[in-house]
């Protein structure tokens, strides 16, 4: 009996000495529920784990191609109710005397052609920014919806003085939406909205495209305006402003005419003097590259002493836009 009461004893004194060691507060929440609950004071709450939430169905808005076809009838309905714009075409002896390149002028001098849409193969693969759009619908449709949500980036892309002797002349173009600048491995493009992504480019990249060039889409309406500066100790009178948009050459010479001639007068100019004068052209879309460039070939025609007409101002590349091909 002794010998059976001894492990007994001794456990009985093994736990109190536990209890007395380290707390009845520390051991109450092992017997409590057989939960550990943090004891007052004593020790940090054990974090329990949190039910997950249960996931939100969402129901689908509609049709994806239904909003597609909606964006693009209201854009074919905006253009067609647009009222049609008619240039007056100069006559073929008004525009002999301004250059050589005169009858491939006359050529062009047909109406504009009607407005395209406008599709942008870099804006469309957009990762990470615009939904990749599967169908033509959707495609012009997501192009348009970014379209109204862009914003120029400035109000004004101040462009580069040209010409020698007494006139200078520099074309500016209007609420550019970005900007294009060629570099060592391509063109490094940027958007208002923070866009940036550099094109490579194996080709050689011509000098006159080594800086900031406006970036538009293809088939956009652009003001442009161009300043008259005599920098001579006479008035220069009787002056006659002729554009036209062309193809990009990298040699600087005249390209293609990708648009009407137009023809501006300015009465007199005063030394030291600016006169300006502003008009719309409409860029190219038939490019099929992700840059593509066109330039403003301006001249300006004056009068000498005796009564003649001359060319004081013939350049080609008076100004550069890029509209990114469709």
């Amino acid at each position: 009996m002794r010998r059976s009461l001894r492990p007994v004893l001794s456990a009985a004194l093994c736990a109190a000495f536990f209890v007395q060691s380290t707390g009845a507060a520390d051991l109450a929440p092992i017997f409590a529920r057989g939960m550990m609950l943090p004891p007052p004071g004593r020790m940090a709450p054990m974090p329990m784990p949190a039910k997950p939430a249960p996931a939100k169905t969402m129901k689908p808005a509609g049709e994806p191609w239904l909003a597609s076809a909606v964006i693009v009838a209201r854009w074919i309905m905006e253009r067609a109710t647009q009222p049609a714009v008619v240039e007056s075409a100069p006559t073929p002896e008004a525009l002999a005397p301004f250059s050589t390149a005169a009858t491939n002028e006359v050529a062009a001098m047909a109406a504009l052609p009607a407005p395209e849409p406008p599709a942008d193969r870099m804006l469309i693969a957009m990762e990470g920014r615009r939904v990749l759009a599967s169908g033509l619908a959707a495609q012009l449709a997501s192009l348009l919806q970014y379209r109204t949500e862009l914003k120029p980036l400035r109000p004004r892309f101040v462009g580069e003085w040209v010409g020698k002797g007494q006139l200078r002349a520099r074309v500016d173009y209007m609420n550019p939406f970005g900007i294009t600048q060629g570099e060592a491995k391509g063109f490094r493009v940027r958007l208002s909205d923070g866009y940036e992504r550099l094109l490579p480019h194996r080709g050689v990249i011509p000098n006159s495209l080594m800086r900031e060039l406006p970036l538009y889409f293809a088939g956009d309406s652009v003001d442009v305006e161009v300043t008259i500066l005599n920098t001579g100790s006479t008035p220069m009178t009787d002056l006659r402003v002729a554009a036209v948009q062309e193809e990009h050459t990298a040699s600087g010479d005249a390209g293609a005419p990708l648009t009407s001639p137009v023809i501006n007068g300015v009465a007199s100019v005063a030394p030291g003097a600016t006169a300006v004068l502003r008009w719309r052209i409409k860029l190219s879309s038939g490019g099929r590259d992700a840059v593509n460039f066109e330039q403003t070939h301006l001249r300006v025609l004056g009068k000498d002493a005796a009564g003649s007409e001359k060319v004081l101002l013939d350049q080609a590349q008076a100004g550069i836009v890029d509209p990114p091909g469709n």
